[in-house]
């Protein structure tokens, strides 16, 4: 069955993500079912001297949110998704001084074709929010579509990037169906 096929791809997804990120699965935010969410959060501070004396401390971290879309992907879909991230991404993002940055990424996994709207939207969507002007850093947001059978990805320009990985895994048939 299709919605098995992306579920199971969906957990050996999830399960590449576990060696760098904390991963919480089957998530249901606003009765918005997620396969996954995965947290990384990566903190970096220059000492002088000793620990004691910190001149500066720095916390960049990576949010994954994953759908699967058992039916075909509507615009309704996508935005609902959007707006699910976006109420929910500030669980795991502290506005502090020494946060720098947050990407934030939204997948969702779907078969079948795609509508050209839904297309122009995905490769549209980018939103990037500074936190008190930019004193505490900034959040990116992305939404993407991953397409197991076509090996493809859909995504912004600049998210491209942050997708290269699984892109890569697909390719080389790492996750498969």
């Amino acid at each position: 069955m299709v919605g098995d096929r992306l579920t199971r791809f969906a957990r050996e997804l999830a399960n590449k993500f576990t060696l760098y990120f904390d991963v919480y699965r089957d998530e249901q935010p606003s009765d918005f079912p997620l396969s996954f969410i995965a947290h990384y959060k990566r903190r970096d501070e220059r000492y002088m001297v000793m620990k004691k004396i910190k001149v500066y401390g720095v916390e960049n971290q990576q949010l994954v949110f994953a759908a699967v879309a058992n039916e075909p992907v509507s615009l309704e879909f996508v935005r609902r998704f959007q707006d699910v991230i976006d109420q929910h991404k500030h669980r795991f993002i502290q506005e502090d001084a020494e946060h720098m940055s947050t990407i934030v990424l939204g997948l969702i996994v779907a078969e079948g074709a795609l509508d050209k709207a839904v297309l122009k939207e995905v490769r549209k969507f980018r939103k990037v929010k500074f936190l008190k002007f930019g004193w505490h850093g900034w959040v990116e947001t992305y939404v993407a579509i991953l397409h197991p059978d076509q090996k493809t990805v859909h995504i912004h320009p600049k998210g491209r990037s942050f997708v290269k990985s699984i892109e890569t895994l697909m390719r080389e048939d790492k996750i498969s169906l």
